[in-house]
């Protein structure tokens, strides 16, 4: 981990509603400090992870923002240890992707809170049409 990266950590407590943050950089250091830190305030916490242990989720998640209705169903699937070897941070394309989005919302804290709730450890299916938005996948 680089020092900046740490550095930026320990600052990023609640995420700031002014876009200038979130704005493209010039340089890729700065994108990459961005990415980093988005990695780790969506990387899960070690209750997720010990949960993992006991079980792996089916999880399917919809959400269409024109109605504003939220579906988040967890169906757990009795395979002890298996969840272990799920990811427990975003890869970094994952994490770019929510920054880009980040940037170019009007606002970024519903953004990150939208895609945060969506995010699965492996999505089998990922439908974005209109808005809505249909995910299935293991958490």
């Amino acid at each position: 981990m680089s020092e900046s990266y740490k550095s930026v950590e320990k600052q990023v407590v609640v995420l700031p509603q002014e876009k200038a943050v979130w704005q493209p950089a010039s340089d890729s250091k700065e994108m990459m400090v961005q990415v980093e830190t988005v990695q780790s305030m969506a990387k899960a916490a070690p209750v997720k992870i010990g949960r993992r242990a006991l079980f792996s989720w089916l999880r399917i998640f919809v959400h269409n923002p024109g109605d504003g209705e939220r579906v988040n169903l967890r169906i757990p699937i009795p395979i002890p240890l298996v969840g272990l070897l799920l990811p427990t941070q975003p890869p970094v394309n994952q994490a770019l992707r929510l920054r880009n989005l980040m940037t170019e919302s009007d606002n970024p804290a519903k953004t990150l809170e939208t895609y945060l709730d969506s995010m699965m450890a492996i999505e089998f299916i990922r439908v974005e049409d209109d808005g809505e938005l249909v995910i299935i996948g293991l958490d």
